[in-house]
């Protein structure tokens, strides 16, 4: 069972530099399935404040979390 639902907004819990986001960036999960490592893995799909996709990418369920319940939203610009 997924620990995650679909659709749900989560948070980066660790840094995707190959990707160019970092942990505490926020993005939707669009799919659930097996990943590479084994695990559960999450088809995350990362916007901009305007809605367009940036990127969308495969993570382990150790690789996120539900936002904070008290969590300051904060935009940065994307170095990729």
């Amino acid at each position: 069972m997924a620990k995650f639902e679909l659709y749900s907004d989560v948070q980066l819990a660790k840094d995707l530099p190959d990707k160019g986001f970092i942990k505490g960036d926020v993005a939707t999960i669009v799919d659930i399935l097996p990943s590479p490592s084994g695990k559960t893995g999450y088809c995350l799909e990362f916007f901009d404040k305007k809605g367009n996709t940036l990127d969308v990418t495969i993570v382990d369920e150790d690789d996120i979390h539900y936002p904070f319940e008290h969590a300051v939203v904060h935009y940065r610009q994307l170095s990729h």
